[in-house]
């Protein structure tokens, strides 16, 4: 009897701790409100450091993790922080937000949102993250001004946000911006390619300033003219081109030809895609080392004088016509030979002398040439008949540049001569160069030299090819670059907008 006494104590003692563990006690803790204070909206690879525009609200979506249906709260996203306060259960959400739509340009940034966060403690500290839908520009300028606008494709003022103008954009077309110029009618010219840009761009136009260092700003000296520029990067070329070296705009097409040790073709180049679109074999010519490219109405000249040793006497420039450039695969040329008056010396001294030549162009049915003066950084203006024969080139005069020159081309629609050069000396070697001058008489070019900074070697190449495009505007070509383990830019094609600065 005393054993199943024990027996029935030990169950009901069981029964009772069983009971007393499944009985449900109710948590305060677990229904406590938490008041969410949205801090910050952090957008993946979005770099420009300035304020940005958002729409001015959205309905943001929370999910608690115990799968209770969704909640939407309506919030302001341009105020930081932003004011609204959310008020939820403990526990772990997902919020999500996306704009309806992104359009082709807008005042506002649209995104998608998605994360997570937990919801912990009284008041609740959420930061946002996500990516944009579009792309933004932001210009800032130091100095009072008329909003920039976007001239092509369509014509939109940009948008002012504190001290800043800025439009988002969503689309790959190659964009042209008006930026004002202080206190003057004149406008810079600013190309920008939505398919390559980052996500966030900006530009500053600084005024005055007396420091051409290129650090990718635009810097006005105290009368106005930009003291550098930043050129657009319009495409990468095929490895064809590696050696890229003149180029001309023709009947809406861009010719590009390679220098020397390469065939004797005329390349005819998609600059959007960089791709050869054809190939034109100049027949009766070899390419010894072809260097420029100049254009009449009726012919294109191609300046096989490029003379690293200075030991050449075989220096020629071809003259195909244009006709048949466009309308066949293979091209016979005419033949233009010449000497230097001055040069009596051929023994070979590669890159010590002043008889190499990179530069021409066409005027009044004279070449113009312009050396690559390796000694003393300045170039010898000389000048040709255009028509086939044996010649010696007449001496005009000399232009002291400080810099090699590689290019040079005049406008069809103002006369205007730019020449386009390096500088491989100096407390800023490899700098990248462009110099003006009003025009060019049949003895002497015309005006004041002014010049310009347009980037550096290491970042854009080997600056080689230089045609007038459309509007003043100019396309530039850089053949590769490379520095073994440091550098290797490949060869390019790119835009510097030179419009509403004449």
């Amino acid at each position: 009897m005393r054993t199943m006494t024990f027996i029935l104590m030990v169950g009901l003692f069981v029964l009772g701790s069983c009971d007393k563990k499944n009985d449900p006690t109710p948590n305060p803790a677990e229904d406590e409100e938490v008041s969410l204070q949205i801090n910050s909206i952090s957008l993946q690879d979005w770099t420009v450091g300035s304020e940005l525009k958002f729409e001015e609200s959205w309905s943001l979506n929370l999910q608690h993790a115990d799968g209770s249906s969704p909640i939407t709260f309506l919030i302001n996203p341009n105020s930081s922080p932003i004011p609204e306060r959310i008020e939820v259960k403990k526990g772990t959400y997902r919020y999500s937000f996306e704009s309806a739509s992104a359009p082709t340009f807008s005042d506002y940034l649209p995104v998608k949102l998605a994360g997570e966060f937990e919801a912990e403690t009284p008041n609740q500290p959420v930061n946002l993250t996500g990516v944009a839908k579009s792309k933004g520009i932001v210009i800032q300028l130091d100095y009072d001004s008329s909003p920039p606008k976007l001239a092509e494709p369509q014509l939109i003022d940009f948008y002012s946000l504190n001290s800043d103008y800025y439009l988002y954009y969503n689309t790959a077309d190659l964009l042209k911006i008006s930026i004002p110029l202080p206190e003057s009618q004149g406008f810079l010219t600013q190309f920008h390619l939505g398919n390559t840009a980052p996500l966030s761009t900006r530009y500053q136009v600084a005024w005055p300033e007396n420091n051409d260092f290129y650090e990718n700003s635009i810097k006005l000296d105290e009368n106005k003219w930009p003291l550098t520029l930043i050129p657009t990067t319009v495409s990468h070329l095929e490895e064809s081109q590696n050696e890229t070296s003149g180029l001309a705009w023709i009947a809406g097409n861009l010719f590009s030809i390679n220098d020397g040790e390469n065939t004797n073709e005329i390349h005819q180049i998609d600059p959007f895609s960089g791709e050869v679109v054809r190939s034109i074999e100049v027949a009766n010519a070899t390419n010894v080392d072809w260097e420029d490219l100049a254009q009449s109405s009726t012919h294109l000249f191609i300046g096989d004088f490029g003379n690293n040793m200075g030991n050449r006497k075989d220096l020629s420039i071809y003259k195909v016509l244009i006709s048949d450039l466009l309308n066949q695969d293979a091209v016979q040329a005419e033949k233009i030979s010449f000497n230097y008056p001055n040069q009596t010396d051929f023994s070979p001294n590669n890159m010590n002398h002043e008889f190499d030549c990179e530069a021409m162009v066409f005027q009044n049915d004279k070449l113009h040439l312009f050396t690559k003066n390796w000694v003393s950084e300045s170039t010898d203006h000389y000048v040709l008949p255009s028509e086939k024969g044996n010649y010696t080139a007449e001496f005009l005069e000399n232009l002291p540049l400080t810099g090699l020159l590689t290019a040079a081309d005049l406008d069809p629609v103002s006369g205007q001569l730019i020449l386009m050069g390096f500088r491989r000396l100096g407390s800023n070697p490899l700098e990248q160069w462009l110099w003006f001058y009003r025009g060019l008489s049949e003895t002497h070019v015309q005006g004041e030299v002014r010049k310009t900074k347009i980037g550096i070697i290491p970042h854009r190449g080997f600056p080689e090819g230089i045609a007038f495009w459309e509007k003043g505007n100019i396309w530039i070509s850089s053949e590769r670059f490379v520095l073994e383990g440091v550098y290797n830019i490949p060869p390019q094609i790119g835009i510097v907008g030179l419009e509403g600065l004449f």
